[in-house]
Formats: structure tokens, C-alpha cells, sequence
């Protein structure tokens, strides 16, 4: 086979030769304008990033320096580890700090507030809160507490400002000082109130945010979808980099705060740089319309190598559709033209005897569906039925009379229901009982039944008549009689959480072997003279209807008769018409 002649080769050959050159040239293109437009966009907010990140050092730095200085020079700290054990003046002494504290923050609200803590006595006193509900209040208390409450003497609160959550995706900074006495001196501030400067920057469709090392937007200052970058923050000294959010590049102008574990960072999608590339917008039309010509050239050749074939290979599929089964294709010029024209004819010829076959087996299903319709109501069963109630007529037994009488009624009713699609597996179980009551009239005191119904597979729907074959097979071939009672079992029960189980045996002398592995081997669906008729139009409906989700199985009991098993899927009426009728 000469691979050169081949059509995959031919096509290869021109869409490498016309697609490579253009893609490097987009690729290269796309490339160094993006990184034009990245670094115009990152020069623009680095600065701005510098200068609000340096307000706000200075504004934390000015507040450690006036906790650091209090902590040293306030007389009132260094008294109150001295009266803890006089209540009244200790509580004077706490007034005289909160005041300090008050004064301060009254000229200085830089912060948001600021607070002393006891270690000994655990008790925390602090400037006003001052919140939007009572809910906030008590989050920003109990975050303080939880805070000033596990730190140790080397922790990270006395070496920097650190973030905390104090209410649902709300951050704060909280800064100690320990003033040497087993009391801290603090200050907290909402993150979302340093972000009110950061409102005016013009981010186009971004947002500015605090972020921590791990990439959790801790404040931002606009409303996001989701708290987090796909990933964490690289450590680089580069003055942008490249992070996803929400499946999304950003931009992103990071800016480390000293003396926090907070960043500061602008976040510029980049989907909205792209509409200000007039000259890469330009370069893209010019490309597209060279690409445009060449493709048509391009096109052109393909036209005789692949849709003239192929055009006439659908307009073939459409006169075999329409029902011409005579039309053939003509060899191509392409090799694998000509094996697809090939393999067409050969599949042609092919459908349209399986066709013919299908309509047999069609018309054969038909002819058994309307057998087992007629075998309905069955005439020797009938007229045995009516042969007994005339002799409990001679014999005046009127109460079996009657019963015998209603139970002709139920089961003649329910038999002559042709036209549901399903039954519940209540109303198929309650016809079964009829069945055998009449058997226990006619053989009194020789049958027995058990019926098994797990909690909920009541609501199961099956084919109607699709358990009354069995039964009938075990009064026919399994009843005989015996030292003991016959007794038919039925056992409905869930297999798993989709599947239900349908066993019926009995304890008569169960299959011969030869019967059985022809009931095994399914060997019983091509009976030709209706032999096992009943079982044959079960497993079709079974098919028909479950397909390969459905199973029936045939076996002998241990030390008992015959035994049947049918998996199916759970389903209720309503649910049956999605499968289709029968």
C-alpha cells in the first residue's frame, strides 16, 4: 500500500502546510502583546498599591507605637497588677486605662478599637464597639477573647499584625503588647475599613483585596463568587503575576504590608485588557483575511478529493433511507473512498436481509403474544372450576360456594385486563391468590401458599399476568399427591437500592434435569410446537421491556422442588411508560 496515495496522508500534508505558519505567527502575536498589556497594566497599579499599603503601615505603626509607649509610661498599667486582689481600686484603675484608651482613640480612629486583657483574671476591657448589629458585636467580643485566650509569650500577635476571622468571610487585624504584668495591650481593626481608599481605584471589571499566603481573599473591594485563588501565592520578585480565580486569569499587583501576614493586591481580569488591543485586533483581521484566502484555495482542493465522494455517499444513504435498496455506489479515485464505497454496497445488501428476517421475527412475536392472549382464559381450568362448584352445589356447601364463586370472579377479572401496560406488584400477588384458593377448593386441605413481600417493593409494578405462569407450571408439573401438603412460596425482596428479586418455589419433586437444562441454556425461547408458551412470552415481555438490566433464572432447591428467580429493576406505574409497553 503505497501510503503516499492515501487520503490521511494527502490531508496531513495541506493542513500542516497552511495551519503551522499561521499558528506560530497568532501564537507569537498573541504572546507579546499580552505581555505588553500585562506589564502596562501592572506599572499602572504598582504604585498605587505602594502608596495605600504605606498609609496604611504607617496608620498600624503609629498605633503599635502608642500601645508600646502606654505599655511603658502609663502608671495606671504597671497599678493594675498591683491591685488585683483589691476590687474596688483595681475597677478604678481599669476606668483610668479605658479612658487613656478612649482619649487616644477619640483623635486617632485609625483603628477600630483598642483593649487590655488580664491574664490571671481573664478579663478583658476595651473601647467602644461600634457595629451595624448586635450579632457583629458579639462575633468581634468573642473573636477577641478566643484570641487574646490562646496566645503564648512567643506568639506571632506580639511580633506582627495578624488576620482573624471574626464573622462569616470577615477579617480583622489584631496587634498585643505584652506589658510585662501578665496584662496585653491590643488594638483591632476591620480589614473591610482599610479597604474603603482602595474603592476608588479604577480596576476595570477587577477588584482590589488582602490576601494571605494561601490564597484566601480576606477583604475585597468588590463582591466576589468565591473567598480563594484556584491556588496559592508564588513567592517572586516579578511585578505581576498570573493567578486564576473562578477558572479565571487575573492579573494580580501584589504588594506585601511589614509588620502584617496580609498582602494587598490589585486583580485585573484579563479578559478586559484584550478589548484595548486596536493593533492586535487589527493584525487578527489581517491574518484572518489572508487565512480566509488561502483556505479558500485550500477548499477548493478538498472539494474533489473529499466532498464530491462524499456527497455521494449521502446521497446514497438517502435512497437506501427512502427505501432503494437496489442503489449502489461507484469506485473513487481515493483509496479509502473506494472501501468505504465497498463496504456501503456490502452493508446495503446486508440490511436489507436482516430486514426481511426482522419482520419474520416480528411477525413471530406477534403470532406468540396473540397465543398467550388465548391461553388467558384457560377452558380446562375453567370448566374444572365449574365442575366443582356443581358438586358443592349437590352437596349445599354454599359458604365454599361463594368463595369459590368470588375467587372465579377476581381472577376472570383480573385475566381479562389486556389492556395495562403494568400492575403493582399488590394487585398481581392479590390475583395469584385467588389462583390458589381455587386450588385449595378443588384439593382441599393439599395446597398451601406463602407470599413474602419486603416494606416498599408493594409499589413495584410488573407486566400484568408476569408471576401467574410459574404458578401454574407448579400446580401442573410439581403438584402431586404427596404424604404433606403442596406449598408454593413467594418471596418479594429489594436487591440493593434499584433492584428487586422475585423468587417463587415449591416443595414438589422440582425439574427433571433434562427439563432443567433446557430452561437454563434458554433453550425453551425456540420451541416451535408452543411448548413452554407461558415461560417463552415472560422472558420476552422480560426483555422487551428491562433489557439487559433484567434476569430469570431456573434451579432446584436443596432437599426441595423447583425454584424460579426474576431480578428486575424497581420501578412504580408511572415510571413503567418510560420503558416502553409490552
Amino acid at each position: 500500500m503505497n501510503i503516499k496515495l492515501s487520503l490521511r496522508f494527502k490531508l496531513i500534508i495541506g493542513f500542516v502546510t497552511i495551519t503551522v505558519p499561521l499558528v506560530v505567527l497568532l501564537l507569537y502575536n498573541n504572546y507579546y502583546a499580552s505581555n505588553i498589556i500585562r506589564e502596562q497594566v501592572a506599572d499602572s497599579n504598582k504604585n498605587s498599591m505602594i502608596l495605600y499599603s504605606n498609609q496604611i503601615e504607617a496608620a498600624l505603626n503609629k498605633e503599635t507605637n502608642f500601645l508600646y509607649n502606654m505599655a511603658v509610661e502609663d502608671p495606671n498599667i504597671t497599678a493594675l497588677s498591683q491591685l488585683l486582689n483589691d476590687p474596688d481600686e483595681y475597677y478604678l484603675a481599669k476606668a483610668r486605662v479605658l479612658n487613656t484608651l478612649m482619649r487616644y482613640h477619640r483623635f486617632d480612629n485609625s483603628v477600630d478599637l483598642q483593649f487590655i486583657y488580664s491574664v490571671k483574671k481573664q478579663d478583658l476591657i476595651h473601647t467602644p464597639i461600634k457595629t451595624q448589629s448586635y450579632e457583629e458585636l458579639l462575633s468581634i467580643k468573642t473573636s477577641m477573647e478566643k484570641a487574646v485566650e490562646s496566645v503564648t509569650p512567643d506568639s506571632a500577635f506580639f511580633r506582627e499584625w495578624k488576620a482573624i476571622e471574626y464573622d462569616k468571610r470577615k477579617y480583622a487585624l489584631i496587634r498585643l503588647v505584652d506589658t510585662g504584668d501578665d496584662f496585653y495591650l491590643g488594638a483591632f481593626v476591620k480589614l473591610e475599613n482599610l479597604m474603603i481608599p482602595l474603592d476608588l481605584i479604577h480596576l476595570e471589571d477587577g477588584f482590589a483585596s488582602f490576601v494571605n499566603a494561601d490564597g484566601n481573599l480576606l477583604t475585597s473591594s468588590a463582591t466576589v463568587d468565591s473567598d480563594r485563588l484556584d491556588a496559592p501565592l508564588a513567592e517572586t520578585n516579578e511585578a505581576y503575576q498570573v493567578v486564576k480565580k473562578d477558572r479565571n486569569n487575573y492579573i494580580a499587583v501584589m504588594n506585601r504590608i511589614r509588620g502584617t501576614d496580609v498582602i494587598l493586591g490589585a486583580f485585573i481580569p484579563e479578559s478586559q485588557m484584550l478589548k484595548n488591543l486596536y493593533h492586535f485586533r487589527r493584525g487578527i483581521l489581517i491574518i484572518s483575511i489572508l487565512a480566509l484566502f488561502i483556505l479558500i484555495l485550500y477548499l477548493m482542493y478538498l472539494n474533489d478529493i473529499i466532498l464530491k465522494p462524499m456527497n455521494l455517499l449521502v446521497r446514497g444513504m438517502r435512497r437506501i433511507k427512502h427505501g432503494d435498496w437496489d442503489f449502489r455506489l461507484h469506485s473513487s479515485k481515493s483509496k479509502e473512498f473506494a472501501i468505504i464505497n465497498e463496504t456501503f454496497n456490502g452493508m446495503a445488501s446486508e440490511i436489507h436481509d436482516l430486514k426481511i428476517s426482522v419482520y419474520e421475527e416480528q411477525i413471530k412475536a406477534h403470532k406468540a403474544e396473540l397465543k398467550h392472549l388465548q391461553l388467558q382464559i384457560n377452558p380446562h381450568f375453567l370448566l374444572n372450576s365449574i365442575n366443582v362448584v356443581y358438586n358443592l352445589a349437590e352437596i349445599k356447601n354454599y359458604n365454599v360456594i361463594q368463595l369459590m364463586c368470588m375467587n372465579l370472579v377476581k381472577y376472570f377479572r383480573f385475566t381479562t385486563r389486556t389492556n395495562q401496560i403494568a400492575v403493582t406488584i399488590v394487585e398481581e400477588m392479590e390475583h395469584m391468590e385467588s389462583y390458589i384458593k381455587i386450588q385449595q377448593v378443588r384439593f382441599p386441605g393439599r395446597v398451601t401458599y406463602a407470599f413474602r413481600i419486603s416494606d416498599g417493593a408493594e409499589k413495584a409494578a410488573v407486566p400484568p399476568l408476569f408471576i401467574q405462569p410459574f404458578i401454574e407450571n407448579a400446580m401442573k408439573h410439581g403438584f402431586d399427591f404427596m404424604e404433606h401438603p403442596f406449598h408454593i412460596a413467594v418471596d418479594i425482596r429489594f436487591n440493593g437500592r434499584d433492584s428487586l428479586v422475585i423468587t417463587i418455589s415449591d416443595n414438589g419433586n422440582g425439574f427433571p434435569k433434562d427439563v432443567l437444562r433446557q430452561l437454563q441454556t434458554c433453550r425453551y425461547t425456540e420451541s416451535p410446537n408452543g411448548e413452554h408458551l407461558g415461560i417463552s412470552n415472560v422472558y420476552y415481555r422480560l426483555k422487551h421491556v428491562f433489557g439487559q438490566k433484567a434476569r430469570l433464572e431456573f434451579d432446584n432447591a436443596p432437599d426441595s422442588g423447583a425454584r424460579i428467580t426474576m431480578v428486575l429493576p424497581f420501578l412504580t406505574v408511572e415510571e413503567f411508560a418510560s420503558y416502553g409497553s409490552i
